[in-house]
């Protein structure tokens, strides 16, 4: 509870008595509820709610959240707010929708009950514009998933990336400035990535895009063409494959390649294949010629399939 405290306490301004339910004030609840929850009483503006916290750090889902909260506000007439450890962004999305109020303390705090709504990632909530260039975003992903670039220097970087110089130069630039990397020198400047991989994805979520700039229809296929969308997920994943042939490929690739009259545009619904054109370069962090599963997560994190949301949390989580 200290960390509850202090986070309600420099969110709001004021400090929440909190105090742990006793023996004989618990009333009849469900065995499970009680072995995964601890019950707390609260007083926040004037509003006494009961604070439902998880005892591990194994979360649930929304739907039994809903049914967890529903069962102890039954019980004893008051609102429920969920304690929270940690939650993936598209499950705290899930709760909001569902209004299902929570708290993760010095992440966010949503109780609908009494009109609040805090977030504080970083401190800020993350603006469209606030969004890595796609040059930084491939740049961090070629970090974790290919090779340690820790101590190497711009222009090293810039031939390993096949970017120009200056395009790596303004992309490490916008990682240090969202404070993801350091950089050490001044005429051969290296970069620093100071936290380990599994940190530094959760502190550039909230920075990082979907690749996909556009998605178009044709029938051209190409030896370029890297494989993508549920053709990909099926191969990270237990996700079956809906037999849709999707790819990807590089905007400046599809650009040339269309000027060469080698890929012609099809309606949707008309060509065999979905051809995704990306922000960067598909190939660079590609995996026997399937797009990268970090682009991948980012393209899929807003599916509203539950099954696909559990299978790339999962595969990250194998990752890094």
């Amino acid at each position: 509870m200290p960390l509850l405290k202090n986070y309600l306490k420099n969110t709001i301004g004021i400090d929440v008595p909190i105090k742990e339910f006793l023996p004989d004030e618990q009333k009849s609840l469900p065995f499970f509820i009680d072995q995964a929850y601890a019950l707390y009483i609260a007083h926040l503006f004037n509003h006494k709610l009961i604070f439902l916290e998880k005892k591990d750090n194994e979360n649930l889902t929304p739907d039994q959240y809903r049914k967890h909260t529903a069962l102890v506000e039954n019980a004893y007439n008051l609102p429920v707010v969920l304690i929270l450890k940690h939650l993936e962004a598209y499950n705290r999305k899930r709760l909001i929708e569902k209004q299902i109020a929570f708290i993760i303390p010095d992440k966010q705090m949503f109780i609908p009950q009494l009109f609040i709504d805090f977030k504080e990632f970083r401190n800020a909530v993350t603006k469209k514009s606030e969004k890595l260039l796609p040059a930084a975003q491939c740049l961090l992903f070629y970090h974790l998933l290919k090779e340690d670039l820790n101590g190497i220097n711009l222009k090293t970087i810039a031939g390993k990336l096949n970017y120009a110089p200056m395009s790596i130069t303004r992309a490490v630039k916008d990682l240090e400035e969202k404070q993801l990397c350091t950089t050490n020198g001044r005429k051969e400047k290296t970069i620093n990535f100071e936290q380990k991989n599994r940190e530094l994805w959760q502190m550039a979520l909230p920075y990082l895009q979907n690749p996909v700039k556009k998605e178009i229809f044709t029938d051209n296929f190409h030896d370029l063409y890297i494989k993508s969308g549920f053709n990909a997920l099926t191969f990270y994943t237990n996700i079956a494959d809906t037999g849709n042939n999707c790819f990807a490929i590089s905007n400046d690739d599809f650009n040339y390649w269309r000027k060469k009259g080698k890929i012609k545009l099809l309606h949707e619904g008309e060509g065999e294949i979905c051809l995704e054109v990306w922000k960067y370069p598909p190939a660079l962090l590609a995996y026997d010629n399937m797009v990268d599963p970090l682009s991948l997560y980012m393209i899929f994190k807003d599916n509203d399939d539950e099954r696909v949301q559990m299978e790339i949390e999962t595969l990250t989580k194998g990752l890094l």
